[in-house]
């Protein structure tokens, strides 16, 4: 069964795998949308997009998904 996503996270999750340069992972992203709120989303965006990319390990699309799952009970919308 399909998932159904609301306009609101389409648009978020399109907005991570933009600025990410990741833009086959939108499905993960859009699982993210519904499990965490999206003001913690923004956060850890900002917050690897402030990160020099020759600190990066892997690829910013990585780290992005290191850091939500890293706080993975603090941030959840309960849904």
């Amino acid at each position: 069964m399909k998932q159904k996503y609301q306009p609101h996270e389409i648009r978020l999750a399109n907005e991570i795998a933009e600025t990410l340069k990741d833009r086959e992972a939108i499905p993960y992203y859009l699982s993210l949308t519904q499990k965490y709120h999206e003001a913690y989303l923004r956060q850890v965006l900002a917050k690897v997009m402030s990160i020099d990319e020759t600190q990066i390990r892997k690829t910013r699309g990585a780290l992005f998904t290191f850091l939500v799952n890293q706080k993975h009970g603090t941030h959840n919308t309960g849904a």
